[in-house]
């Protein structure tokens, strides 16, 4: 009966150490695989973003945010160098979120700057209006 013991006690010990050891080199290899990988993808698709801010003119309505992008962006090219991936990636994203967002404010500007000069066309137009400017349709034509 000692002997059982002991054997299911050493059975129970070899199990509770290999799956300790499968858990450290599950981790340790996941985390190996996660920053062995260059975030290529992220760094094309911040560029990506950052090109299509200054196409929508994010360097003249949201010249801050653009520039931090622009920062961020650059840092994460300089940690891709250093081999440093994980920060690489995290830096690109930033970028790729703040040329978003400059982007968005840029849109903005330009499109409630479109609605202003469309309302104040309105306001002339009403103002030319009630003033018999603009001529009105002729008695001769409303009884046609």
């Amino acid at each position: 009966m000692s002997t059982t013991l002991d054997t299911n006690l050493t059975r129970k010990r070899f199990r509770g150490r290999l799956i300790i050891s499968l858990i450290i080199l599950f981790v340790f290899g996941n985390s190996g695989c996660s920053a062995g990988k260059p975030p290529t993808e992220s760094l094309s698709k911040a560029e990506l973003d950052l090109r299509a801010a200054s196409e929508a003119r994010a360097d003249e309505f949201a010249p801050m945010d653009l520039q931090s992008a622009r920062e961020k962006f650059e840092a994460s090219r300089k940690a891709m160098a250093a081999k440093n991936y994980d920060q690489a990636r995290r830096l690109a994203e930033i970028a790729q979120v703040e040329a978003e967002l400059a982007a968005a404010k840029a849109e903005a500007e330009l499109t409630r700057r479109a609605a202003e000069d469309l309302r104040r066309r309105i306001d002339s137009l009403r103002g030319e209006s009630e003033r018999g400017s603009i001529p009105g349709p002729s008695p001769a034509a409303a009884k046609e």
